[in-house]
């Protein structure tokens, strides 16, 4: 039941939330397919260095499911909701039954592993196979009997571990776990069940045997091994400012806050509480429902740390928040994500306390525990629910860059042949992942569309994506008689970029339709050939223009207006370049029909009896509408007016 109720929190609209991939997500299914290609690496190389075990998973869910959103995030859904199964085995074994079960529900519904089961990033692989190998081990410690049976699990619990360091690169700071608790168990008079039938020698092989591989690669070129630890250290003069006691001190700080005050402000790692707010503050690890039950567990650890799992609980915490405290950004969900596995127990110890508590009758207290859980878990999905709503989350997971690839996929299964400015491809890889190169043709706008006579519908439907801050010249390739529909594409942002602006502009070129009389004239240039308004909200309208230019075009250039207007006056409107900007009127060749779609938004309800859409062209620099000829050439004013569809 823990584990579908882990599996429902990551895998529910897992292609969907979040938006589109992130650039660490994208260059892991890029290297999943090469994978699938035949290139196989221990290591991977690009951006910055990845290990290989979630690229692989990922090559063989693509295999699967092709390259979609979906597939680059399945395995981390999989393995975030397998995870509460070692992570019960580990508590139950430590702590008791109801422990078990209880780090295995709060390690199902709190916030940071079900996010880190919804991202494809390969941070997600190493806190189950750091709590299987852990609970391996406590199996081995125990088994004194059989001594055949201890070997082996020893050898097996030394091969997960050595799996561990196939996952990210926190995983580089257990070994001092382990020498930390070899310490403590000497100290405490447990030298002799340590050394005791070579334990230790079995579980170094086990892992030797599985790190070899991946060790003989890396030391062949050490920059693989500290190359990015180098670029984040706090240690470098260029992050802490010439005070490194002061930036580790002020790291630890955060990071021992992280766990019930103030978490990750990294929205691609975690929410925001307050985003609408001027001061967002990252989510802590538990919600404020789980805080007392936390600290009733820490200190209940700390009270009984004679206790080898309660020791080796709080010198796991202590180690794994190493990777955060000696990088910037502290705290940093991702560098730290080798503490959630044994973090989630201390506030399943402070509700296992409260479900076995003498003094309460076992109704009331059960009753507590359960309510508790199922808050927690609310809180989850309350959080993720705005998290999703986000804007600048679609920024993040570049969802514009997504669209583009999808909106390229479908034009291509159309039968059109689609052409996409370079750019998008080079520069962003979420669309060379969801994209197949076979699926459309690059070209360089400084060079043109890779054609020789220019696009001409009757050789097939064209469809181009280009970038809308270049020249645009190289559209002059589509030759009339031609119908050309511009679309803009939804918003991007970088990380380091203050506004939104659109990422793309689909020009989509197909045939002109049969000839028609237009529904108006404006001034001596431009014919209005088709005018459709629809009601798409009651407080919202979507109006579609077609236009056809007529001999040459002036040195100046109208705008257009769109205007709702009502007895109480302006209730929506539109100012601005025809084709809103995104093709300048004096670069159409007469005969070509453009199309360009608005979407207005009223400040009220639309009132069909009152309210009017009226259409024109004006000159920006005085005002001066231009004058308007109906369909019969009789003058009509300096407005076309429009009536909605039903």
């Amino acid at each position: 039941m823990v584990i579908a109720l882990a599996a429902g929190m990551r895998l529910y609209m897992l292609g969907v939330w979040p938006p589109g991939p992130y650039r660490d997500e994208a260059y892991n299914g890029l290297d999943a397919l090469g994978v699938l290609r035949g290139e196989h690496a221990l290591f991977f190389p690009a951006n910055n260095g990845r290990e290989p075990s979630y690229i692989y998973l990922v090559a063989l869910s693509v295999a699967l499911f092709g390259p979609t959103l979906f597939a680059l995030r399945l395995p981390a859904a999989v393995v975030g909701a397998l995870a509460t199964l070692p992570i019960y085995l580990l508590g139950r074994d430590w702590f008791g039954r109801a422990v078990g079960l209880f780090a295995a529900a709060l390690w199902a519904i709190t916030f940071w592993p079900v996010h880190l089961g919804r991202i494809g990033l390969r941070a997600g692989l190493l806190p189950p196979l750091l709590a299987l190998a852990i609970w391996l081990g406590t199996r081995a410690w125990r088994e004194t009997q059989n001594k055949r049976q201890a070997t082996g699990l020893w050898l097996m619990a030394g091969a997960v571990y050595g799996l561990s360091f196939y996952t990210y690169l926190a995983v580089r700071f257990t070994p001092l776990i382990l020498v930390l608790f070899a310490a403590y168990l000497i100290l405490t008079g447990r030298r002799e069940r340590l050394w005791s039938g070579g334990r230790v020698l079995w579980f170094a092989l086990g892992a030797g045997i599985v790190i070899a591989p991946l060790g003989a690669v890396l030391l062949m070129d050490p920059t693989l091994i500290f190359g990015r630890a180098g670029q984040v250290s706090i240690l470098s003069p260029e992050i802490n400012g010439g005070d490194p006691l002061g930036a580790f001190l002020g790291s630890t700080a955060r990071a021992l806050g992280m766990y019930v005050w103030r978490g990750d402000d990294i929205l691609r790692h975690n929410a925001w509480l307050g985003y609408e707010t001027l001061a967002p503050v990252g989510r802590p690890v538990f919600d404020w429902l789980m805080v007392a039950p936390f600290v009733v567990g820490l200190v209940w650890s700390l009270r009984h740390w004679r206790r080898p799992a309660a020791a080796l609980l709080l010198i796991w915490q202590l180690v794994m928040l190493g990777p955060t405290i000696l990088a910037e950004d502290a705290p940093h969900f991702l560098r730290a994500v080798g503490v959630l596995p044994g973090a989630v127990f201390f506030p399943a110890i402070g509700l296992g306390l409260l479900w076995g508590w003498p003094r309460l009758p076992v109704a009331p207290r059960r009753a507590a525990v359960i309510l508790l859980l199922a808050g927690s878990a609310a809180l989850t999905m309350r959080d993720y629910a705005d998290y999703g709503r986000q804007p600048v989350v679609g920024y993040l997971f570049e969802s514009a860059a997504a669209e583009l690839a999808r909106s390229a996929a479908a034009d291509a299964d159309a039968g059109a042949t689609v052409f996409l400015d370079r750019r998008f491809p080079d520069g962003w890889p979420s669309v060379r992942f969801l994209l197949d190169d076979n699926r459309y043709t690059a070209f360089s706008p400084a060079e043109g569309l890779p054609v020789t006579d220019g696009l001409f519908v009757a050789d097939g439907l064209f469809v181009v994506y280009a970038w809308p801050y270049d020249s645009l010249e190289f559209l002059a390739a589509i030759h009339p008689p031609a119908r050309v529909d511009i679309t803009p594409g939804p918003p991007a942002r970088g990380d380091l970029e203050p506004e939104p602006y659109s990422l793309f502009t689909r020009y989509a070129v197909t045939p002109n339709p049969a000839a028609a009389e237009p529904v108006a004239t404006l001034g001596e240039e431009f014919k209005l050939m088709r005018a459709a308004v629809e009601l798409t909200a009651p407080d919202a309208i979507a109006i579609a223009l077609d236009w056809e230019r007529m001999g040459a075009a002036g040195s100046l250039l109208p705008s257009l207006f769109i205007h709702v207007l009502g007895p109480e006056g302006m209730a929506g409107q539109y100012d601005g370049p025809l084709g809103r900007g995104l093709w300048p009127a004096d670069q159409w060749r007469e005969g070509l029909v453009v199309g360009e779609r608005h979407a207005l938004q009223l400040n009220r309800p639309f009132n069909p009896a009152t309210d009017t859409v009226q259409i024109g062209l004006y000159w920006p620099e005085t005002g001066e509408r231009l004058p308007v000829l109906d369909a019969r050439g009789n003058p009509a004013g300096d407005a076309v007016i429009i009536a909605p569809e039903p």
